[in-house]
């Protein structure tokens, strides 16, 4: 079984990744959150999902919906919500989705630091 420890995010990695997100064009967040179905279709075609995965695509979800529901959210958080999808659908990302039981370590630790960050500015009927 996958264990999620195997992959952290450095400092560096962080810094490189808020550069990201801070280049975002948010009038870009339809054409992203369209993908996500494919992505996920393309995951459970695969066949038997580990539990990275699983909680991967649970988040994504969770991120998804937060987007298409909440009309309110800073502009921050939508950047940083539409960064950790756009890194999600990345097949060439830090560890190449392909490679089996670890392709998603990376996606996860992501989605994670992002979910992590935006939290406390997350409606709460949204976070269950």
């Amino acid at each position: 079984m996958t264990d999620p420890k195997l992959f952290q995010l450095t400092e560096k990695d962080k810094a490189k990744y808020l550069e990201l997100i801070d280049k975002i064009d948010t009038d870009h967040s339809r054409t992203v959150t369209k993908v996500i179905g494919r992505k996920i279709s393309t995951m459970l075609d695969d066949g038997k999902l580990n539990s990275v995965e699983v909680a991967l695509i649970d988040d994504i979800s969770m991120l998804l919906e937060v987007l298409e529901l909440q009309s309110e959210l800073p502009n921050s958080v939508i950047k940083k919500i539409l960064f950790a999808m756009t890194y999600f659908v990345d097949d060439n990302d830090e560890i190449p989705d392909v490679i089996p039981d670890y392709g998603y370590l990376d996606d996860i630790k992501v989605v994670e630091w992002v979910l992590d960050d935006i939290q406390n500015l997350i409606p709460p009927m949204a976070k269950s």
